[in-house]
């Protein structure tokens, strides 16, 4: 008798996971077919774990803000986005698509509203045009695509994609990755890493002074190290909320890991590192490296979360504060000072929260410059998709001007790195052979000998690269100097609008 309950119930279980897989197949289906990062979300389960009721995930996208770290829409069931994301540029997309099932589709008329768009019809499919940046569209009866940057002539090729069912063709990783959250967590991300880097990218990093030192690496283990790295796949996270959330992470390569456990978990933190994407409590996660892939397992806070979830996000969500609308519903009624007051007051604490996520990192006495750059434009970007329904025109002058700084201080690392390959390609003897064009200038005074006459190779490398790091230095200390200052206008800039949005509204901002 027990074995035919536990057959039954294993049962249920595979025909469950067969049907949540195919739900989010259907989902991934619809997205571009260039796609190389896609995050799918369980909404429905993800709600009904402790952590989401307490942090309040599914409430409008500030008050989510304030209380957790994801803001999942509330009217979806499943959702999964999607992006073409710029590993060489910062993680940069290229463009980004959102594709859910609802419990129930709002009227686009009202969407439109919500969004402070306008409704527009490509293909034949029944569109919003929102300011936010995306057009928002009707898939089905209970099904929403949102896609950005809203490119009218890119959309309208999506849509012939889908008609032609010549969209979704996921690599076999990103499938692979697909069907993960049908099978345990509730929230998969992942990342299709093949082909995406060019050697000579990592041979520079590999080479820096910066990674040796932390790293300990051998300068002969670094050959072999370059083409491990090379032979990268993809990274996914599998995370599991409960009481707490939790990521199970593994890095996938090619070829077999020569590397321990000790030395993965530093070239994993020195890459987020470079990258200007860390997450505070990464060192303390357990690390593990064996046969192709480097696994990561511990908890996520909240910052980590939304850290994670600004890198693929829905690309707007204003229409989502229709379930629980405060504000007037008439286009023609004017709003009152209470309601100004509260979502002036929840749209200036939700910048705060946001500001808060980066506080660790500004704390820092940061010689690197742009340890945080990625989460400085993710984050701006997050600030630009805020509700501004009925917000005081001040704050969002203040909210659009953080964002702008925001992103020059991300900007000024990428400028640096732009300065310092530009100085460095100037340099000779880079490696040896490498280096003609400064050795051979119609002199021979910049020639180096060694002992009895014979040109000292390994001296000049030493000097090359003694001069890249030197380089390095400069730029990566002007970098640091632009980003104190930019916290520096932040914090006056947030001090006087707290002062006069108190004053204005008479409430404790």
């Amino acid at each position: 008798m027990k074995c035919k309950l536990f057959f039954a119930s294993a049962v249920c279980a595979l025909l469950s996971a067969q049907s949540a897989f195919a739900q989010f197949a259907e989902l991934a289906s619809k997205v571009h077919a260039g796609s190389n990062a896609i995050v799918a979300i369980d909404v429905e389960a993800v709600e009904a774990t402790p952590l989401a009721k307490k942090a309040g995930w599914t409430k409008r996208l500030s008050e989510a803000y304030l209380q957790g770290s994801i803001f999942l829409p509330p009217e979806a069931n499943q959702l999964v986005i999607a992006s073409h994301l710029l590993p060489g540029d910062g993680f940069r997309q290229a463009w980004e698509v959102a594709v859910m099932t609802l419990s129930e589709a709002p009227p686009m008329q009202t969407i439109a509203r919500a969004e402070g768009g306008y409704i527009d019809k490509i293909s034949g499919v029944e569109a919003v045009w929102s300011p936010s940046g995306a057009y928002l569209l009707k898939l089905g009866p209970n099904m929403m695509g949102i896609v950005a940057p809203p490119y009218r002539q890119a959309v309208a090729r999506w849509i012939n994609e889908m008609e032609e069912k010549r969209s979704g063709r996921l690599s076999p990783y990103l499938h692979a990755a697909i069907r993960k959250v049908s099978t345990g967590p509730q929230i998969v991300m992942a990342i299709d890493l093949k082909d995406s880097v060019p050697p000579h990218r990592i041979n520079d990093g590999l080479n820096s002074e910066d990674f040796l030192k932390s790293t300990q690496i051998k300068p002969a283990k670094v050959k072999e190290l370059s083409g491990l790295l090379s032979s990268i796949q993809g990274a996914t996270i599998e995370i599991s909320i409960g009481q707490q959330a939790t990521a199970r992470t593994h890095i996938d390569f090619d070829e077999s890991l020569f590397l321990t456990s000790a030395m993965a978990k530093t070239i994993v933190l020195g890459a987020l590192r470079n990258l200007g994407a860390e997450l505070p409590e990464l060192e303390k996660h357990k690390f593990s490296a064996s046969g192709k892939s480097i696994r990561i397992e511990g908890v996520l806070s909240a910052t980590s979360l939304r850290r994670l979830f600004s890198v693929l996000e829905v690309p707007t969500t204003k229409f989502s504060s229709l379930k629980h609308e405060t504000t007037p519903k008439s286009e023609n009624k004017q709003p009152s000072a209470s309601d100004m007051a509260k979502n002036s007051l929840k749209y200036f604490k939700s910048i705060n929260t946001l500001l808060d996520d980066l506080h660790g990192d500004r704390k820092k006495q940061d010689t690197r410059g742009g340890a945080d750059a990625v989460w400085m434009e993710r984050y701006a970007r997050k600030i630009d998709r805020l509700p501004i329904l009925f917000v005081d025109k001040d704050l969002l002058e203040f909210g659009s001007k953080t964002a702008e700084t925001l992103r020059i201080m991300a900007g000024a690392r990428k400028n640096a790195g732009l300065r310092e390959g530009s100085q460095k390609s100037e340099i000779g003897g880079s490696a040896g052979f490498d280096g003609y064009g400064d050795a051979w200038n119609g002199s021979y005074s910049n020639y180096r000998y060694g002992y009895g006459g014979v040109f000292d190779y390994t001296a000049d490398a030493r000097n090359a690269q003694a001069a890249r790091n030197r380089i390095h230095r400069q730029e990566q200390n002007v970098a640091t100097s632009r980003k104190v200052e930019g916290w520096r206008l932040i914090e006056n800039a947030t001090a006087d609008m707290r002062r006069v949005m108190t004053a204005r509204y008479s409430m404790e901002f």
